[in-house]
């Protein structure tokens, strides 16, 4: 099957190229497979001001069942220094939602400051 497909050249003069919809559909595959990797490389960048917000975040809010600093007291809590930074949208879900004994914190945090907590725990305290 064909599909036309219009574009203007350097002259703006309208074009019609005819392409088999096979090409077409794996141009569209293609950049949806590739999509979510740009994504997570993009989520690791992350400000000073997003990390030391997350920080505050962390140490009124995380801290006394995660430990200061993500070192667990002893409560057999998740370690979160070992948190995966490649997969935001379960750490943002499990903050959001809760998870196990923790509870959820979508009433209590914005969306901005689960994302900052997010950033505190991906870069980890300063060494």
């Amino acid at each position: 099957m064909l599909r036309l497909f219009f574009y203007t050249d350097s002259r703006n003069v309208t074009l019609i190229k005819v392409l088999p919809l096979r090409i077409l559909m794996s141009i569209g595959i293609s950049a949806l497979f590739c999509a979510p990797i740009f994504a997570q490389d993009e989520a690791l960048t992350f400000t000073p001001v997003q990390i030391s917000a997350g920080a505050k975040l962390f140490s009124d809010n995380c801290a006394i069942c995660h430990g200061p600093k993500m070192i667990d007291p002893g409560g057999g809590f998740f370690d979160l220094r070992t948190f995966p930074p490649k997969q935001r949208p379960r750490f943002i879900n499990s903050v959001s939602n809760g998870k196990n004994s923790m509870p959820p914190w979508k009433n209590v945090l914005s969306q901005e400051q689960i994302g900052n907590l997010f950033a505190y725990v991906v870069a980890g305290e300063p060494k």
